[in-house]
């Protein structure tokens, strides 16, 4: 049965999901101790989590980091590790990944720290690496496309904001922020809509938040006092009440991926 392990900040998010077998859904989450090196977290999580303990042969790594976008057309695979590097310097051995985005017609580049990326290897020998960003992507690329202006779509979670607006199938923004209370979210919201040039009258504004649903609600009653169009996504109804879908904790990004893997 295929492995999911979604890696962020604070928390290594498990599941394992057999497309045939769409009944059966199981997740978890291990928190990962700060004071302690990623190294111990994996052992300690390889240790203690059932669903890590099976057979693993088709295993996806799930990155939540920081990304820039490259369009498809000027897309070099050579020049990856240039680019992310100026966009994001660091001292810090990292690998550097790319997902194809076809529909928005640009490339995603991503990274995860080096010393992970062997460990997890060590651990899961057919591990494949993909940003969380990717499959909600992909996703909004194609959610009410048919509206003539563009939509901005804010995913909440875990202290961070990503902001994307499309027009039509188009990209034409990515963007990730740190947060800490719902006044930042929608400052950002409508900064990245003001410098856009976006007509709040119009342009549609979907919000996506943690499993409480309780941040996106705050941020949309803020968002309502300046744009006419603000939704909070229900993944629930959004996906037809799928087992993935209604199972409680799940992220967002990691519940596309997943859903979005069967089609």
């Amino acid at each position: 049965m295929p492995l999911y392990i979604r890696l962020s900040q604070f928390r290594m998010d498990l599941a394992r999901y057999e497309i045939h077998r769409s009944a059966e859904f199981q997740f978890s989450t291990f928190r990962l101790r700060p004071q302690a090196s990623f190294t111990m977290n994996l052992r300690e999580a390889c240790d203690t989590e059932a669903l890590l303990q099976g057979p693993a042969p088709d295993t996806r790594i799930i990155v939540c980091g920081e990304t820039t976008l490259v369009p498809m057309a000027a897309f070099q695979e050579e020049e990856v590790e240039d680019i992310y590097n100026f966009c994001f310097p660091s001292e810090q051995p990292r690998r550097i990944f790319f997902d194809t985005l076809p529909r928005a017609n640009a490339v995603l580049l991503f990274s995860l720290d080096e010393l992970w990326c062997t460990k997890l290897e060590e651990a899961f020998p057919e591990a494949r690496f993909v940003s969380s960003q990717t499959a909600m992507l992909r996703h909004f690329a194609t959610k009410d496309m048919a509206r003539p202006v563009p939509r901005i779509f804010a995913y909440l979670y875990e202290d961070v904001l990503e902001i994307s607006v499309f027009e039509e199938s188009r990209l034409l923004l990515c963007n990730r922020f740190a947060v800490h209370a719902p006044q930042d979210a929608t400052y950002y919201i409508l900064s990245i809509a003001r410098a856009q040039g976006l007509d709040l009258r119009q342009s549609p504004i979907y919000l996506v938040g943690g499993p409480a649903g309780q941040s996106e609600a705050a941020v949309r009653e803020m968002l309502r006092q300046y744009a006419e169009q603000v939704y909070c996504v229900n993944p629930t109804g959004e996906f037809n009440r799928h087992i993935v879908s209604t199972t409680p904790g799940v992220p967002y990004d990691m519940m596309t991926l997943i859903l979005n893997s069967e089609r």
